[in-house]
């Protein structure tokens, strides 16, 4: 470990009690009734050597994503692929378990850990079935594949390789295996296969436009791949800051409805393991779908109010007994996806917005005028003593877009950084990752 990085790190351990030599700060506040982080997905069913029998005839091979089998006596339905690198052995193991004819295949969404290994299962007689959206879906992924793998392995290091930039495009053949699907659904798909009634359902947008679930009315069970996220329940991912497309709430907030109507008494999702009991499987659903309602509508009330989104962002916040999990998701984010869904990135705020020269181009004058980037270094770390981080970073952001080098900004930086990895309580996956990420790039900037 870099030393300036290994010294930030061991303060940070000093002001959150761990005891490990990664930073691990205390455990989020709105903890999951399972204890689960999306991080613990990255040797998730590692241990096991064969595929778990969630309910009679239903088998799942765990893995980052899930793989389920649904047996029949004519032919076996498959829910999701997993992920490329981990397809053939969920295979294995679920042909291990039974390994009866393929009749279908059914993918939830678009993402690589849904679909990377599907093409091990088609063949002649496979009817694979996906959202009409799911073929644009699949072209803008892998389309900008580049770009998306270079983000996602900040969030996912275990998960995304580190691939050389002269070599990506090569991986993304390998990475992003594609494959039409036989049946595009748009409404509700109904088949039955040995005595077994299946439907696939529409269930947009709070993984994507493209994402769909299967229903077994007669057991009451629910495969709902990404439908919640990776954990249930949780406030939902509507803005993903890996990126992608927007997700809209009013739709998600159909999808609720369209779940909570349908009375399951078990969920499958697609990683993790399934959620049991039909009172609490309600509840949680009528949770979430309030707790989105509420989030939209105020935004939508600040909108009309004529606050700007930061207001929004830091007025906004869920009542008590609407609180869900943040762990994969953040209200704030949701306040600011759902503002620029309506609006768009032009905030009315200057006129420079409408033009391609960022404010990082004054900021040469700006630090000349300050006196130098290790004056401005002195007043961020006055913010960061007196608990205000975020106020320190923007001045830090100035004077290293001047002197990208200059050592006392960096460490200044890295103090702030600091201060916001210990207060986000290690509950939001995609924010501690980032200022991970931030503290190593900078850590190793100071290391130069």
């Amino acid at each position: 470990m870099r030393p300036v990085l290994a010294l930030a790190l061991s303060s940070l351990c000093t002001l959150t009690s761990c005891a490990s030599r990664q930073p691990e700060p205390q455990r989020a506040k709105h903890i999951l009734r399972s204890g689960q982080q999306t991080r613990n997905l990255d040797h998730f069913g590692d241990d096991l050597d064969h595929a778990v029998e969630i309910a009679e005839g239903i088998f799942q091979a765990r893995a980052v994503g899930n793989a389920h089998m649904i047996v029949t006596s004519a032919g076996n339905v498959i829910v999701d692929t997993g992920l490329p690198k981990e397809a053939k052995r969920q295979k294995q193991l679920l042909q291990k378990a039974n390994d009866g004819p393929v009749k279908y295949v059914v993918i939830t969404h678009g993402h690589m850990d849904h679909v990377g290994g599907t093409k091990q299962w088609n063949g002649d007689g496979v009817e694979v079935i996906a959202h009409e959206n799911f073929v644009d879906t699949q072209r803008y992924l892998k389309d900008l594949a580049p770009f998306f793998l270079r983000r996602n392995r900040v969030f996912y290091p275990h998960s995304v390789p580190d691939v050389d930039r002269m070599l990506t495009r090569l991986a993304v053949e390998m990475l992003y295996p594609t494959f039409e699907p036989t049946r595009l659904i748009g409404e509700t798909f109904r088949f039955e296969l040995g005595g077994t009634r299946f439907e696939v359902i529409p269930t947009p947008s709070a993984e994507g436009e493209d994402s769909i679930s299967v229903w077994l009315p007669d057991r009451k069970i629910l495969f709902t791949g990404d439908a919640f996220g990776p954990l249930f329940p949780m406030f939902p991912n509507l803005y993903t800051i890996r990126g992608e497309k927007f997700r809209f709430a009013l739709p998600y907030i159909q999808t609720l409805d369209r779940m909570i109507a349908l009375e399951p008494e078990m969920i499958v999702p697609s990683h993790f393991e399934p959620i049991r009991g039909a009172e609490r499987i309600r509840k949680d659903l009528q949770r979430m779908r309030d707790a989105t309602a509420y989030v939209h509508d105020a935004t939508i009330a600040g909108m009309n109010d004529g606050k700007d989104v930061h207001t929004l962002m830091r007025e906004i916040q869920l009542p008590k007994h609407l609180r869900l999990s943040e762990g994969h998701s953040k209200v704030p984010w949701t306040v600011r996806g759902i503002w620029e869904g309506y609006a768009g990135w032009f905030h009315f705020r200057s006129t420079t917005e409408l033009y391609g020269v960022p404010a990082s181009a004054v900021a040469p004058d700006l630090v000349d005028l300050a006196g130098g980037a290790g004056a401005i270094a002195t007043r961020a770390d006055r913010h960061v003593a007196a608990g205000r981080p975020l106020e320190a970073l923007h001045l830090t952001d100035i004077a290293l877009a001047a002197a990208p080098e200059n050592k006392a900004a960096l460490q200044v930086r890295l103090r702030a950084l600091t201060v916001l990895l210990e207060r986000s309580g290690d509950e939001n996956h995609s924010e501690v990752m980032w200022l991970r990420h931030q503290m190593t790039t900078t850590g190793e900037a100071l290391d130069r």
